[in-house]
This record gives C-alpha cells, structure tokens and sequence, in this order.
C-alpha cells in the first residue's frame, strides 16, 4: 500500500508538471528534490559520489540536496529519515525553482519565564539540530548553572571540522555541523573544553572563531580559544574552548614528555603525534578553584606497537607534571588516551587496567575517574572507552566519584547500535563528550 501511494503521489507532481529534469546548473544545496527511478527497481543510492552502490529507494522519494560533487553530477541528498547518501544527478526532478541556500539564523534566548534553565532534554540535544535548539529555546541544559561549580569536558571531534580525512571518504562521517555543535556546548554549560582532532588548517581557524562568536553572542559571556602551536596543518592537534567570563585560562605549554615521539622540547610534535596541550585554568569566582589541566590524545592504533607508545606516553606523566607541583598540586589530565588495546578484547580490558594502576602510581597520584555509562566512543556499532579523565588523588576540589558521559553514547546506553548510525555519530563526532564537576572553591 506504501508503495502505491508513493506511486501516486510521484504521478501527480508528473500531471500538475512541478516537475523538471535538472542540469547541473539548476542544482543547489537546500533544493528540495524527488527521485526517478529509470527501471522498476527503483533509484540507486550510493555510499560515495562514484559507483559504490549501497541500495534503492521507491521512485517518488522525497529528499533535500545536501551537498554537490563532481560538477553537480554528483549529489549528495538528505532523506526524511536523516539519513545522508551520494545519488547521480540524472534521478534527480526538482520540485520548484532553485531557491538559494542560506545558513541556519542561530537561536536567540527568550526573555520570558520560558528561558529559565531547568534540568533535562538529553534525548531532544542529541537526536538532531532543530531538537536541540528547541530544547535550549525551552530553557532545557543538562545541569543548572552554578557559582559553587566548574564544568570541564573532553570531546574528539572527529578531524574537526572536516569530519574526516581529506583523503578518505566515510558514508558514515560528514563536516562537523557546527550550528548543532553550539547548541550542544551550550546545552552541557561546559566552562572549559578540551577538543582532540582539530585542524590548523585556514578553515579549521575560521571554524574556531565561529564558535566563540556565535557562543559569545547567544550566551552573552565571552568564549575564547586556543590551539596546540606545532604540527602540520592537516593533522590532528588539541584545542581547547572556554568561557572567559567564567574561568581564565593560560600559560599555554606543549608537554613533549606525552608524545612518545618526542626527545624534547624541540620537537613536541615529531611523527604527527601530540604532546599534552598544558593550561593553568583559574575561576573568575573570588577563592575559586585553580588547578594544572592537561590535555592529551594519545597515539591510535590497534596493534601492540601503537599500545606500547601509549603506555611509553604514560610512563612520562610524572616528568611531565613534575615542575607544575611546584605551584599547585591540583591537576586534571584528559582527553583520548586511545585504550582501544591491541586488536582483541581482552587486550582492551588489560590497557584499561593498566591505564588505571599505572596512573595511580604516577606522581603526585592519579585517579582514573569511571564513567557513568561504560563507554565515550562507538566503532562498528560497539561501545567503547577511549577517553578518560584523571584527577590528582589529593585534589580536594574533586568531591564526585564519577565522570558523566553524555551525548548519543549516553542515549544509546552504551547497547550495541545495529542499521544506521545515529545522526550525532554522522555530523558531530564518533567520540561522545565526558564531563567533571569541579566545586569552585581554593581549597589548597
């Protein structure tokens, strides 16, 4: 019965003549768009724009054009369901005349009572853009905002704000959606963000600097931020984001000692891997909470000599930490430590093991903080832990026993994902963020 509506719908729109066969000139992002298919199996999607079939889909199916390759011969299109696949242009009708593309107005605050914050909309933030920009629209964040805390986070943006290698395409990866990524810092309250995975490239800086002006203006604070020095710029680097109105951070340093690579200070990003990227964070709060924060991304891989160079990395942390103790004692390490083990699961189990002893060993003491849901990473529809947040044992600031882990991993519950991946994985990140609770109080 479906398919016979859709058969007559699309035999209307062929009768009332709102259809017409599209050039490559008449194509642009944000045209609605109907498919034809040529033979009764209906219209070829693809995972890429080249022969790299994937399915068919009814003649008559409606979709949005989402991206143009190869001239326009090649169309990228959204369909109802959210799903994003590569079609060519010779299934495409347009429905109307071109209408030009437009980004996205940001949302404004409400002023009424509607805009006071209350606790909640997980499940709205992270499902798609539109939902979570009602959800902040509602006055929704994932907790309240409060002088008494400081919010720090680590999030891997997948090759930011690319979405993927510039030599490889992923079905399954698209550009960071930088309006939905807004919207969910702004949902979590973050105070400061430590992002793995950004470019250096020129659209990498513009992407940063639209983040701290669009999250400036809409919050009404001042958001600045701050990206590792060395490296290529096509390679991965970690940044860091923050509120400046509420929490200063400085005295940016590049750790070398957490690149295992490294020999020293010369060369802390040697072999395209990253040193830990150092900052001195202090609350604007009077007697608030000051402390080192580290931010690291280890070296990937699942294979024994990526998971040596990974324990090499942590095997420096005391060198590493050792000259910040002369001012503080406070320290917070995060980000991706990579604890994928060598292949198997029960490698996986035996590095998170290890990362656990072998930090609390390291001076001044660390402890690996669990998460609330047992995994911040999902690779071939299995959770994973790959990110973590250590917190000096002594560090009387740190009053919580756990790390919450939100985004689509938290929605999911960590339970294996089958079919689609949903579209947060697709146009944020494969990673999810993990967030501390500080008490914003000097307690030294």
């Amino acid at each position: 019965m479906r398919n016979f509506l859709t058969l007559i719908s699309f035999t209307v729109f062929l009768l009332t003549g709102n259809l017409s066969f599209a050039s490559a000139q008449d194509l642009q992002v944000g045209q609605p768009v109907i498919l034809e298919a040529k033979k009764p199996i209906g219209v070829p999607l693809h995972r890429k724009p080249s022969p790299s079939y994937l399915k068919h889909v009814p003649s008559g199916t409606t979709a949005t054009i989402h991206q143009l390759a190869q001239d326009g011969h090649w169309v990228s299109i959204e369909l109802v369901s959210g799903d994003t696949i590569w079609v060519h242009k010779k299934y495409i009708r347009v429905t109307a005349a071109p209408k030009p593309f437009a980004p996205h107005a940001p949302f404004t605050p409400k002023t009424s009572a509607a805009s006071k914050t209350s606790v909640g909309g997980e499940g709205e933030v992270w499902t798609n853009k539109a939902q979570c920009q009602a959800a902040i629209q509602n006055g929704l964040r994932m907790s309240k905002m409060s002088s008494e805390k400081l919010r720090v986070a680590t999030w891997n943006l997948r090759w930011f704000p690319a979405g993927s290698a510039p030599d490889q395409f992923q079905a399954s990866a698209e550009p960071t959606d930088l309006d939905w990524l807004i919207c969910a810092i702004r949902w979590m309250q973050v105070d400061v963000l430590a992002i793995q995975e950004t470019l250096a490239t020129p659209k990498a800086k513009k992407a940063w600097e639209t983040l701290t002006h669009q999250l400036s203006k809409q919050t009404g604070d001042t958001w600045r931020w701050h990206r590792q020095p060395c490296g290529r710029p096509n390679d991965h680097h970690i940044g860091l984001l923050w509120n400046d109105s509420r929490a200063a951070v400085s005295q940016f340093e590049s750790l070398w000692q957490l690149n295992a690579k490294a020999s020293s200070a010369k060369n802390p990003c040697t072999s395209g891997l990253r040193p830990g990227h150092y900052a001195f964070v202090q609350a604007r709060e009077k007697d608030g909470a000051d402390f080192h924060l580290i931010a690291v991304h280890l070296k990937s891989g699942p294979t024994v000599f990526a998971l040596e160079e990974r324990q090499k990395a942590l095997n420096r942390i005391d060198k590493a930490v050792q000259p910040l103790l002369k001012k503080d004692h406070d320290v917070v390490i995060l980000g991706d430590f990579n604890t994928m083990g060598a292949g198997d699961r029960h490698s996986q189990r035996s590095e998170l093991k290890y990362l656990r002893r072998f930090v609390e060993k390291e001076r001044p003491g660390f402890s690996d903080l669990p998460l609330q849901v047992q995994c911040s990473h999902y690779f071939r529809g299995r959770g994973g832990q790959l990110d973590h947040i250590l917190v000096a044992k002594d560090m009387q600031e740190i009053t919580v026993k756990s790390v919450r882990v939100t985004g689509y991993c938290a929605v999911a519950d960590c339970q294996r994902i089958r079919g689609d991946y949903p579209l947060a994985y697709r146009r944020l990140s494969d990673h999810c963020p993990v967030v501390l609770e500080i008490s914003n109080n000097n307690d030294d």
